[in-house]
Parts: structure tokens; sequence; C-alpha cells
């Protein structure tokens, strides 16, 4: 076992100097708490609210345990913390958790067999925004028209080459941070970018690309998903009746944010804070309003695409749910 005595970012010798002596400097009859840290996302982001609130529920509702949240450079770093033992639990998105699990796409040949789903949050979906005067109307017609897919080194941008890679569609890449994107497409350097943003509310990004140039946002047609999911059966559609930016009805690829954890995290602990999380819902979206509503384990067993920790196996089961098989992990023993 790791680092659950103290903070996860030091090494483990000085853990235990530190363990130590928090133990001998406790009040009579009182005991260590479990030191946890929380890789999130960068502060500008709405999400690292998410997450503050959630470690600030975490550490009221949990006498035993405390949280720090730790700004970090999203999921793909995330990834890294903890292969690397340097958070206990994450941010990430599936069906990118899928991927670093099973060593797919760009992590081939280097699964993650010990991580797992701790739980299922929102959506968001991929935006490929074109200039509206363009004769850009579907992803074939960005075939060597200049493009952007996102944020460079981004799980944006990688998910917008596998797709269009998948579709043999080949856009002669601007490859630049995503501030830099926007104004390449405002000066009318490129056609278009791809952003991730809320499926349900506009992102600052696009309103601000929009001030310069009318806007189309490209769907997916059916014949285009299931030429994407031949390649990629994980990667995940969702049909909406609308978007924030009047487009109608279209089919939108998007991701869902989901926290990721090791199957090394104590099972009590994860039962717990699982518990807390989803009894709790409202109570977080008093501080990000995304959440407001939403069922976090039909969430879970709807969206996920791991193996889930097995302290939440036992928390749903107990709830009278069924967890399929694809989502049980080796490691449940069932009581």
């Amino acid at each position: 076992m790791r680092h659950f005595l103290t903070n996860s970012l030091h090494k483990p010798i000085l853990a235990a100097g530190i363990g130590a002596a928090l133990m001998l400097t406790l009040p009579f009859g009182a005991h260590a708490q479990t030191q946890l840290s929380i890789g999130t996302t960068s502060q500008a982001s709405s999400l690292y609210a998410y997450f503050v609130a959630v470690s600030q529920l975490l550490n009221s509702e949990l006498d035993d345990v405390n949280h720090s949240v730790l700004e970090t450079g999203g999921g793909l770093d995330n990834q890294r913390r903890l292969r690397e033992d340097q958070v206990d639990w994450a941010m990430m998105a599936e069906p990118d958790l899928f991927e670093y699990y099973k060593g797919l796409g760009p992590f081939e040949g280097n699964p993650q067999p010990n991580l797992r789903t701790f739980w299922v949050t929102t959506p968001l979906a991929y935006f490929a925004v074109v200039d509206a005067d363009s004769d850009v109307t579907s992803y074939s017609d960005l075939n060597g028209k200049e493009f952007n897919g996102g944020g460079r080194g981004s799980g944006t941008e990688r998910a917008t080459f596998e797709a269009m890679g998948a579709l043999g569609v080949e856009p002669n890449w601007y490859r630049t941070g995503m501030s830099d994107a926007v104004t390449a497409f405002q000066d009318r350097r490129i056609v278009g970018f791809t952003k991730a943003g809320p499926p349900n509310s506009p992102d600052s990004a696009i309103m601000n690309a929009e001030t310069s140039r009318d806007i189309r946002i490209l769907g997916w047609s059916d014949e285009e998903i299931d030429q994407v999911q031949a390649k990629y059966p994980h990667f995940d559609f969702m049909a909406v009746e609308d978007t924030p930016y009047d487009t109608g009805p279209m089919n939108l690829r998007v991701v869902f944010i989901t926290i990721g954890t090791t199957s090394d995290l104590p099972e009590d602990i994860a039962y717990d804070i699982f518990k807390t999380v989803a009894e709790n819902v409202d109570t977080v979206a008093e501080s990000y309003s995304a959440i407001k509503g939403i069922n976090i384990i039909e969430q879970t067993l709807e969206r996920g695409q791991t193996p889930l920790h097995r302290g939440v196996v036992r928390y749903i089961l107990e709830q009278g749910y069924n967890v399929p098989d694809h989502l049980m992990p080796e490691e449940f023993e069932e009581r």
C-alpha cells in the first residue's frame, strides 16, 4: 500500500517520517487522517470549481479523510500523475480512461491495468467550428483545408486526429494553442477549429470566435459515426435537439468527465468517498451547476467503460443496482 497517511507528493521515506511525527503529536485518543490528493485541471476551467466543491464536501463530511486539490494540466497529465503515485484520484474523460487502461491509440502497448473508474459526471462535446461562409459543410470537406484540431498536445487535438484519420480526412493541420487558433480563425488564416465545450451552454472561446465571423458547427452523419466506431468502438456520440449555437438537431461526438483512480486506493475509503459524492450532488451543484440533478450511480453505470473501483461496486450493489460485467473489477469479492 502506498502513501495513505500523508500527502502523496512526498517521497516514501519522507512520508514515513512525517506520518510517524504526526502520530506522535496527536492528542491521546485521536488518530491520523488519511491525506489524499486530487488531480484536477487549470484553475481557468469551470471544472476546477467542481473539484474544489467536492473536496470541501468530503473534508466536511468525512472525519478520517482530508483532500487537497492540485491544479494540473488535465487528463493526460493526471494519468501520468496517477501512474507515478503523485495523486490518489483525478479528472479524466471517458473513453480516454479506457484507452489508458487498455493501452490503445497513443498508449499502444503500454496498458495501465490498475486504473479504475471512480465515477462519471457531465458530458463535453467536441465542436468542429468552421466559417459559415465557407464551402465546408461536412468533415470530408476539410480535406486539405487549414484547420486546427484543438489545443496543441491536448486530448481534444488527439481525439480530432483519430476521428479524422478514421474518416480518411486529412486537413492541413494548424497546430497551436487554443487562444492562437481562435485568433487565426478571426484573422481568416484557418477555416475552423475543434473546441471541447458543454453541449448545453455556450463556450467562451467559440463565442469569442463568433464575434468576428459567422460560424457553422459540423455534425456527424450516421454513416460517419459507423465509420469512426468501426475503428474506435469505444468512441461515444450523442444526438441532441439543439446546441448552444442554434444548429438544430445533430449528432455530436462527446466524452464524459470521469474521475479515475487506481486499485491501490483502499476499499473503505473509496466506498465512503463515492457514497458522499453520490448522495450530495445538489450540494456540489451550488458551486458547479452543470452537475445539478445528475444521478451519479446511473451516469457511471451508463457511461463508464473502465472497471469500477471495488469500493464503488460495493456501494452500488447495496443500492440495488446491477453492475455490468465490463465494469466489474477482477479484485472485487462478492460479500
